[in-house]
Order: structure tokens, then C-alpha cells, then sequence
């Protein structure tokens, strides 16, 4: 297992590559990193976040401040997050826990004007909401219809959080 502490957060850059496959069970519910980094990286509502551990490219997620997050939240200082993958070669170790534990103090300090994190997680997405659950996401209530079935709106208040070691 890796501990919270050697999971970190860092913007994207074209330095880092951030490339992998995820089994078609999970791709039915994220797209791959390659895919959203070259769709996104040029967009400035859209910000690219690299997840490592030890020091290695672990995972991958998009926060969105584009209009989209006024579908989530009716907060003007949300973050909606996105695109959210671990690579499989770190699963099960601990990665999207610690990654989702750094957010808080990550926002704080990249994205100060932002004090909350908005999601959607799919309905049939089980060891998603968990994660998300087990890290302070809160279920809000609000349910959108979007292709892929049933989404569930979940939030994070980053501004009240501590960041976690």
C-alpha cells in the first residue's frame, strides 16, 4: 500500500506523460488521460491535474470551471472534477483514496477563489462513490441523466477542510 502522505497532486504539464489503458469496465465510466489532454490541454477553463505517487505518474483528473458546473452546483466558487482514473498498474494501492484526501489543500492553493469540488459519479459506479464517500464527499441530492445513465452529484467543501497528512 502507498500511504496518503506520498500521494500528491501537481498541474499538468506537456513534460509529463500521461498515458495508460483502463479495462473497458471502467471506461465505460471515465475517458482515458491522452484522450482528454489532447482534447482539453489548450482550454483555460479546463485544468489538467497529474496524480503520482512516489514520484511516478499514478493517475489522472480534469477540474472544470467551465459553464458545465452549473449543472452540479449552483455555487459560483465550484470546481466540477472530472475524467477521474487511476493507472491500472496502481490500483488497489491506495491511489484514488490519497489523491481525493490531497484535493482540499490542493484547491486551497492552486485555486483559491474555488471552495468546493462538484462530481457526478454514475449511478452503477459503486467503488467510485465509495472512495469518494470514504474521502468527505457529500451525496447532494441532485441526479442528472446523462448518456451513460444515472448520475449521482456528490460535493466536497474545500474551504472548512484540513489538509490531510
Amino acid at each position: 500500500m502507498i500511504k496518503k502522505k506520498e500521494v500528491t497532486l501537481h498541474p499538468y504539464t506537456s513534460k509529463v506523460t500521461v498515458e495508460y489503458n483502463l479495462p473497458s469496465d471502467q471506461l465505460e465510466f471515465t475517458g482515458l488521460p491522452q484522450d482528454i489532454i489532447e482534447r482539453d490541454a489548450r482550454n483555460p477553463d479546463k485544468h489538467l491535474i497529474v496524480i503520482k505517487a512516489r514520484d511516478e505518474v499514478a493517475g489522472f483528473f480534469e477540474l472544470d470551471e467551465s459553464d458545465d458546473r452549473k449543472l452540479y452546483s449552483n455555487n459560483p466558487n465550484a470546481l466540477l472534477l472530472r475524467g477521474y482514473s487511476v493507472n491500472p498498474k496502481f490500483q488497489g494501492r491506495g491511489i484514488a483514496t490519497g489523491s481525493i484526501y490531497a484535493l482540499p489543500g490542493f484547491v486551497q492553493k492552486e485555486f483559491p477563489k474555488f471552495n468546493e469540488v462538484v462530481l457526478g459519479v454514475n449511478a452503477r459506479n459503486l467503488p467510485a462513490q465509495r472512495v469518494y464517500q470514504k474521502a468527505g464527499f457529500e451525496d447532494t441530492g441532485r441526479r442528472l441523466m446523462r448518456s451513460k445513465g444515472e448520475q449521482i452529484v456528490m460535493c466536497l467543501r474545500v474551504d472548512t477542510q484540513k489538509e490531510n497528512s
